[in-house]
């Protein structure tokens, strides 16, 4: 499947302010009429598309951010900081929330990982439990109609699958959409085990969240760049089934060619292995349009495999990074057998993020489906907010 190519106007459109440019009848999201070609690589550094793509894919698609092996009792937390906070709560359920004070917005947890049934920010001390309610908010007490239960932690969306992989959904509305309408039967790609991730590793790459979705997505390099892979995988059977949101990787083993090795891809940029004998978790987590969090989980006997790939990757990643931040590249050539897996994702991103600036577009303004709604508007009678819808519109970029 090609992906649809970004026409100039939809560049300039990004460039130009949005609503300047965004409601013009040509600005359209062009289909190729060529070969299979990759993304242009503007899309690889620019701050614009970058933050299109925050509020088309990251804001409102189920995200895999963790497993319930991570968790032995209520209060245990795990957290991106500059994201969310996930809670195992009293009734071992999986809750989770943007991981800012509903005070003054600085981070309720600093950790990545902790145990506690009420949590306190460390600005001024308004602390919440597991549920996410505001349970103390010193001096408030004197303050008349304070509600404490209108200011308890904005929630985000979390489904568990059969296997405990937790998902998470920035998208504020109440009714996202549905986890099995979204991945449909991705979680039959797993196998049931016991296993626990024992070594845990985040490292930051200087590329986009794609060069390295790019690298994941085929295995057309690992014959040149990965020795390991290529000494336990027949990988000229190396095949990539395109799935729901998702895509199947499997290749023969060398010691045994009846056992095949399984991959799976998570759209927008996760990668999981689970197997009897095999356990690895990677994200890639977008912090810039050139800068990217890669967090991963493996087991112990496969760290030493897996550390050295991804560090090949990341070798991989950062070098061509620098060519596309350079200006002189623009697109290849994708061959439409090896390259399918690549082709098939990118043909997505560009589909959720033509969707999206369909919707701006008709709404002529900016949506960010991350923003809780009671923050989508302020009182009519605010001289500053009115002030801000002056200057920008209502766009406002998000920082997370």
């Amino acid at each position: 499947m090609a992906p649809v190519a970004v026409g100039v106007d939809s560049v300039s459109e990004l460039e130009g302010g949005f609503l300047s440019s965004a409601l013009s009848a040509k600005a359209k999201l062009a289909s190729p009429t060529d070969s299979h070609r990759s993304l242009p690589a503007r899309w690889m550094r620019d701050e614009k598309v970058f933050e299109l793509e925050r509020r088309a894919i990251f804001s409102k698609v189920w995200l895999l951010t963790s497993h319930t092996c991570h968790f032995s009792k209520p209060g245990d937390y795990v957290s991106e900081v500059r994201t969310h906070i996930l809670f195992s709560d009293r009734e071992n359920n999986y809750q989770a929330f943007h991981n800012v004070c509903r005070h003054r917005a600085y981070p309720v947890v600093t950790k990545t990982e902790g145990s506690s049934l009420v949590v306190g920010c460390k600005y001024h001390g308004w602390s919440y439990n597991a549920k996410g309610d505001l349970v103390k908010a010193p001096k408030f007490d004197e303050v008349k109609g304070f509600d404490k239960a209108a200011n308890g932690l904005f929630k985000v969306h979390t489904h568990v699958t059969p296997q405990g992989f937790i998902f998470i959904n920035f998208d504020s509305s109440p009714y996202p959409i549905p986890f099995e309408e979204h991945f449909s039967k991705l979680p039959e790609e797993w196998k049931n085990t016991g296993f626990q991730p024992f070594y845990h590793r985040t490292a930051i790459g200087n590329f986009n969240w794609k060069t390295m979705t790019d690298g994941y997505q085929e295995c057309y390099h690992c014959a040149v760049a990965h020795p390991g892979f290529a000494k336990s995988l027949d990988l000229k059977q190396y095949q990539i089934e395109p799935l729901t949101n998702s895509a199947r990787h499997s290749a023969p083993k060398k010691s045994n060619p009846e056992e095949m090795q399984r991959f799976t891809f998570v759209f927008p940029s996760n990668g999981v292995t689970v197997t009897h004998e095999m356990w690895y978790i990677m994200r890639t987590m977008p912090l810039s349009a050139t800068k990217a969090s890669v967090p991963e989980e493996v087991l112990e006997e496969n760290r030493k495999f897996f550390t050295q790939v991804q560090q090949e990757d990341f070798d991989l990643c950062e070098g061509t990074q620098k060519n596309l931040n350079a200006g002189i590249y623009s697109s290849g050539v994708l061959h439409p057998g090896v390259e399918n897996g690549v082709l098939y994702y990118q043909d997505q991103v560009l589909r959720y993020c033509e969707k999206h600036l369909d919707a701006e577009r008709q709404a002529g303004k900016e949506i960010h489906p991350v923003r809780p709604l009671s923050q989508k508007s302020a009182p009519k009678s605010c001289s500053a907010s009115k002030i801000c819808s002056e200057l920008d519109g209502e766009k406002g970029a998000l920082n997370w």
